[in-house]
């Protein structure tokens, strides 16, 4: 598989006071001690305080989060139950009532909505990850989007799916969307869209490029241009109505940790 994404990182320069620089540097060091020492506190409660906690997250976060998790419950004694999915399908749960303590979406649509309806505690939220747009083919195989594809292309639902709305979005900056329209296979979420190109049941797809990465069956032919469509961002929040707010955010504090930051970091995610 090729992967062809890239990280920037800002250097203090024309335009930028070294001395900002340095106070930047510095709070984010008094971040990480916080969020370590609220976790030390939760590593020392007696293990009969141990906890479940359900966490809702996007689909394309699944082997990370599963990482993650299973480290902070060696960390805490706590274990987290996950529901992964479509990020519009576990908001609509969650309005519907389903039982949360975390959401983890793959885009700020959702959550903004769920932040309208009180559902959502603002005060814990926070853009997590970022994420690039691929296309990717069948292991071995080509493809180019022009208004001569005739194959078949999976994505997300343009219309719930996160993947399936930067799709649009920048199918419609190339000027191809209403070519390719007729040609496109909505999946239900994103790792469904990358199974369909890793079955070959479609000529190729457009997904994340951290499950591109993750499949061994497909080839990123191609990297969307990061202006053809909105920022893929992660904003991550404890929910309103938690059972157990308090662990809630000791998980969510531990996402942002350097040690957690390094497995989202292989997984192909970007801060």
């Amino acid at each position: 598989m090729k992967n062809a994404t890239s990280v920037g990182t800002r250097q203090a320069g024309p335009g930028y006071d070294a001395r900002e620089v340095r106070y930047v540097s510095q709070a984010s060091r008094l971040q990480q001690r916080r969020r370590m020492l609220i976790l030390l506190i939760f590593f020392l409660m007696p293990m009969t305080q141990a906890a479940t906690l359900t966490v809702l997250a996007a689909s394309s976060t699944t082997d990370a989060m599963d990482e993650a998790a299973e480290l902070f419950t060696k960390w805490t004694g706590h274990t987290v139950r996950f529901s992964f999915g479509s990020s519009g399908a576990l908001a609509r749960q969650i309005q519907s009532g389903a039982p949360a303590d975390l959401f983890l979406s793959a885009n700020q649509k959702w959550m903004d909505a769920l932040a309208a309806g009180g559902l959502m505690d603002e005060s814990s939220r926070v853009d997590l990850l970022r994420n690039r747009l691929v296309l990717i083919v069948p292991t071995g195989a080509t493809a180019r989007l022009d208004e001569y594809f005739s194959g078949r292309l999976a994505t997300g639902d343009i219309h719930s799916v996160p993947a399936g709305i930067y799709a649009k979005e920048a199918l419609e900056h190339a000027g191809l969307f209403k070519a390719l329209y007729p040609s496109m296979v909505m999946a239900s979420n994103v790792r469904a869209a990358l199974m369909f190109v890793e079955r070959g049941e479609v000529d190729a797809g457009i997904v994340y490029a951290t499950d591109a990465q993750s499949s061994q069956r497909v080839e990123v032919v191609s990297v969307f241009p990061e202006e053809s469509h909105s920022p893929i961002l992660y904003p991550a929040a404890v929910c309103a109505a938690a059972d157990d707010p308090e662990r809630a955010q000791a998980f969510l504090d531990f996402l942002q940790t350097e040690t957690a930051a390094a497995i989202f970091s292989r997984y192909g995610f970007e801060k």
